[in-house]
């Protein structure tokens, strides 16, 4: 059953649930709720929700967190609500001189600006002489950052949490997900499209890093950020590099609503039909539609 908390007031038995469903972002953008009822005798008309207004989610053990309503759409006999993890302010653009900051120190200073709280996971404490946010929204500007850096974020129950990509791949996968015979699943190998190594030149500094899969493709990105030195140089080559071949291996599954599963995390992944893709995966989006009752990892 589908529990709903609005302004700290459970409202599960004065609603009728349309549709319902729940996306969960690794990186690049932040969770989303949306959710429809049945609104026959305009309550929620009544209520004259807002911008910023908190919502939640429960369906047994899975919790979407804390969510801000973003934008709502009345429509005969419907009203539906599209909620995020951040707040309406994470999409404001604007400019700003960061100076001999960290990136850490970036990150919780980001965070406290959206009202949120803030945590980080096996990331490396870089510093900044100068870096100029020009008329961009702060979580834009930030996963710009990490992606440099070869680590993202993403927003959860009034958090922000940045982690180190290559960090979490380390970590033990705490659930298999066994893909059976009548299973619905899709894999896609695009492996031809791998990058070897990656070159950045900008001025006088020059960065290169190499990889030995196989491909002889050199990937050149076009540089929309300063290069102080031949050491960032390589440091941003390595992490690109990485960026540009990481969708080679992808796939999706879809089940019935599933526990344990969220985005940025590790899990086994064990395929009755496609045993050589076996072994441990990286959860980038996780849907669960509690409507349905049925999730697509």
């Amino acid at each position: 059953m589908i529990k709903v908390v609005y302004k700290d007031v459970d409202i599960t038995d004065d609603v009728s649930i349309n549709r319902c469903y729940h996306d969960m972002y690794a990186e690049g953008q932040t969770d989303t709720l949306h959710i429809r009822f049945n609104d026959n005798e305009h309550v929620w008309d009544g209520w004259n929700p807002q911008t910023n207004d908190e919502i939640s989610v429960e369906y047994g053990a899975i919790k979407t967190g804390k969510m801000f309503v973003q934008n709502t759409k009345p429509t005969n006999g419907l009203y539906e609500i599209v909620a995020t993890a951040a707040p309406a302010s994470y999409k404001d653009k604007k400019s700003k001189a960061w100076q001999k900051i960290k990136l850490k120190t970036m990150g919780k200073e980001i965070a406290g600006h959206h009202g949120l709280d803030f945590e980080s996971y096996g990331v490396t404490d870089v510093l900044y002489e100068y870096i100029l946010q020009k008329n961009e929204s702060d979580f834009s500007f930030l996963h710009k950052r990490c992606i440099l850096e070869g680590c993202d974020f993403l927003v959860y129950d009034g958090k922000l949490v940045m982690y180190s990509k290559s960090y979490m791949e380390e970590q033990t996968a705490g659930e298999s997900l066994y893909i059976g015979m009548d299973s619905d699943y899709q894999y896609s190998d695009r492996s031809g499209e791998l990058y070897g190594k990656c070159k950045i030149e900008q001025g006088k500094y020059k960065g290169t890093y190499e990889v030995q899969n196989g491909s002889e493709r050199v990937f050149i990105p076009e540089l929309d950020f300063p290069v102080n030195d031949n050491k960032e140089a390589d440091r941003y080559a390595k992490n690109l590099l990485r960026m540009a071949n990481k969708n080679a291996y992808t796939g999706y599954v879809y089940s019935t609503i599933l526990t344990g599963y969220a985005a940025a995390s590790m899990t086994v992944l064990e395929n009755e039909r496609a045993p050589s893709w076996d072994g441990d995966v990286f959860l980038t989006h996780v849907r669960n539609d509690y409507g349905k009752g049925r999730s697509k990892l």
